[in-house]
């Protein structure tokens, strides 16, 4: 489902917590990137960051329970697009998580998630609540993706 109200616009998904809905996703995050001429670069870099935020909110999140959603909500505009990603599990403390750049942890096979997404994102955040954790993050469009759209009016 979208909305387009001049060059602000809005998509959303409903998802059931299965990794085979995770193409869905990649899908919508890749004609919105495309369509808000992000480079190919901040494409990738988007693209990393939302599978890894959807996979994170069904694995961890609702424990790939099929009868629990992710919820996921994208809003573009001329400079930025966010992506708030919505899982109907008990949430976690970002902040108990083990330093992943640690030497201890360097070559555990999980734990780089959340380092991931802020490396790749201009701005992370989580909401808890009652009904499950929310991740938020926006990517703004820089001088060089801007450079390319005017190149292709």
């Amino acid at each position: 489902m979208s909305s387009n109200k001049g060059t602000h616009r809005e998509y959303s998904l409903n998802l059931p917590s299965r990794q085979d809905q995770i193409e869905r996703v990649e899908e919508l995050t890749d004609r919105v990137s495309k369509e808000m001429n992000f480079s190919e670069a901040e494409r990738d870099k988007i693209a990393i960051a939302v599978t890894e935020a959807v996979n994170n909110a069904i694995l961890h999140g609702n424990k790939l329970d099929p009868a629990k959603n992710v919820f996921i909500h994208i809003s573009s505009n001329e400079r930025s697009v966010t992506f708030s990603i919505r899982d109907q599990g008990s949430g976690f403390d970002p902040d108990s998580l083990p330093d992943p750049l640690d030497p201890q942890n360097l070559l555990k096979e999980s734990g780089r998630g959340i380092f991931i997404l802020k490396s790749l994102m201009d701005e992370v955040t989580f909401d808890f609540s009652d009904s499950g954790t929310e991740i938020v993050m926006v990517k703004y469009r820089n001088e060089t993706d801007e450079q390319a759209s005017e190149q292709d009016d």
